[in-house]
């Protein structure tokens, strides 16, 4: 069974972001999900359903070019 969300949670990533800085991830209530740089204003928001979809487009396209590439090294 899965909690609610109510109010926003905010962490801060263990990684790096694209441009080498740490960033924070804020889930909000009504499915959003917001992103922004460590130590600057701007948040990126988007839905949690884009997030989804795009993580099901990434994993089907590893996939497929594992795929291409083991049919590629059996020739």
């Amino acid at each position: 069974m899965a909690t609610e969300l109510t109010k926003e949670v905010r962490r801060k990533s263990s990684g790096l972001g694209i441009n080498r800085r740490q960033y924070m991830v804020t889930l909000a209530p009504g499915d959003t999900i917001g992103f922004r740089d460590l130590r600057t204003r701007k948040t990126f928001w988007t839905s949690l359903a884009a997030c989804y979809a795009m993580a099901v487009r990434q994993e089907v396209a590893f996939e497929k070019s594992q795929k291409a590439k083991a049919k590629k090294e059996m020739r």
